[in-house]
Parts: structure tokens; C-alpha cells; sequence
């Protein structure tokens, strides 16, 4: 399978030298995740002066209260540069993101499963330092409407902020090409 995405990633190059301009991607990952057990990767492209897409993703093993959340989520992202230097400055951004988790009720080892849609919107700030070195601050309201399955549904669940509103911030680092 690495292979399979290696000559994937060689031919997009071959084909599409555009994709690969100078500092048009950026590879990041949020630095502040590994303190609620998490990791969180992202891609971004920009694909006009103005716009960017980005999607990301994560993986999770934390718990909330007295309930274990294992699982993963996905972040698709469109951002507007009020600069018109994308993907570096003052940005804007509205997401989409759905979840999927193992639940785990330490008391009494309810088992159930989650399973969360929402969106929101972001401010942040993306610098490019130097040719390749990025820094992305953002932070902003979501909400994610949530159901749950096993257990005794979600009583049995504390949700934290994985149903209803909630924040969403990070502090990314990374690479730009």
C-alpha cells in the first residue's frame, strides 16, 4: 500500500507541477493534541490568491470524566486570506467535521459507540517563516450533533464536548512547499 502511494504522489508531480509550486502545500501538525491524547495532522492546498482547502484528521485515546473515547475524525476546511497571500496571514475559515468513537464507561464498563456531525468557523493567523517553516494559530466556535449507540445510550456517556457546542483552537506547526 506504501508503494501504491509513493507512485501516486510521484505521478500528481509529474502530472501536476502546479500542486508542488513553492509554498502553495502545507503539511502541519497540531502541536497542543498530545495533551488530551490525541494526534492531529493536516493538508493544505491554496488554490488561489485568496482561498485554501484543508482537510484534516485525527486520531484519539482520551478520556472525558469517567468515559474513554477511542477513535478518529475528519476536518475537511476552506479558508479565505484577507491578505490575498494565501496560504500566510489573517484568515477566516468555515468546517466541516465528522467523528467516530469506541466508547468506554470506566465505572461500570459500559461499551457503546458515537458518532458526530458538525461544523463551525475559525479565526487564525498562518505565518510562513523563512521558505518552508509554518506556524497556524486558530481558534473558534463549533457545534456537533452527536448520537450514540450501545450502553444505555447516552446516559450512560458523559460526551464532553463531543455533542452540542464547543470549541475548537490549535497551534500547528509545520512545512510549507
Amino acid at each position: 500500500m506504501k508503494k501504491f502511494f509513493a507512485v501516486l504522489a510521484l505521478f500528481a508531480v509529474f502530472l501536476f507541477p502546479s500542486l508542488v509550486q513553492a509554498q502553495h502545500v502545507t503539511l502541519k501538525a497540531n502541536i497542543l493534541s498530545p495533551i488530551v491524547k490525541t494526534g492531529s495532522f493536516f493538508a493544505e492546498y491554496a488554490f488561489s490568491p485568496q482561498m485554501s482547502a484543508q482537510v484534516g484528521f485525527f486520531k484519539t485515546g482520551m478520556n472525558v470524566k469517567d468515559t474513554s473515547f477511542d477513535g478518529y475524525g475528519i476536518t475537511p476546511e476552506v479558508r479565505y486570506f484577507f491578505s490575498g497571500n494565501a496560504p500566510s496571514g489573517f484568515y477566516g475559515a468555515g468546517y466541516l467535521r465528522y467523528q467516530d468513537f469506541d466508547l468506554t464507561r470506566e465505572e461500570d464498563n459500559a461499551r457503546g459507540t458515537l458518532t458526530s456531525f458538525g461544523g463551525g468557523a475559525l479565526v487564525g493567523y498562518q505565518l510562513i517563516m523563512g521558505k518552508h517553516f509554518v506556524v497556524d494559530a486558530f481558534a473558534g466556535p463549533g457545534f456537533n450533533a452527536a448520537t450514540v449507540s450501545g450502553g444505555n445510550e447516552q446516559k450512560d456517556f458523559d460526551l464532553g464536548t463531543f455533542g452540542g457546542f464547543s470549541p475548537r483552537a490549535g497551534l500547528t506547526l509545520g512545512l510549507a512547499f
